[in-house]
């Protein structure tokens, strides 16, 4: 099986030529991995990184679709689940900046989805 790395760059392939329906399955997919190993999911800026991304590139496949909850949704949701991590880490923990980072990110690409909802209604 491909490891994460590949379904996103194999997703964003799809997605660059208008190939919504497999760049979600590859995006999906490389969430799913990422997920099953959540042990490290927190501590690896590039997992890290990976997971965001797909959550981001997800939103994006679903808003093209006019899927607007689903795209909420994983705009959303890594949100939460980040809430929860700064929330168990102590600042002085070497991931609570890389958290922190994530989490501004993600508040920022939530920002930008409501505005442009917004101006689309």
């Amino acid at each position: 099986m491909n490891d994460w790395r590949n379904l996103i760059l194999a997703g964003n392939q799809y997605f660059a030529i208008d190939e919504m329906e497999h760049a979600e399955d590859n995006y999906f997919d490389a969430l799913t991995l990422l997920d099953e190993n959540s042990e490290s999911l927190f501590t690896d800026r590039e997992k890290l990184s990976a997971w965001l991304a797909c959550h981001h590139n997800l939103a994006t496949v679903y808003k093209q679709s006019d899927q607007s909850e689903l795209a909420r949704f994983h705009l959303e949701s890594p949100l939460e689940i980040i809430e929860v991590q700064l929330r168990k880490a102590s600042p002085d923990h070497q991931h609570f900046v890389e958290l922190l980072k994530a989490y501004s990110a993600g508040l920022s690409e939530l920002v930008v989805f409501k505005q442009s909802s917004q101006r689309a209604a």
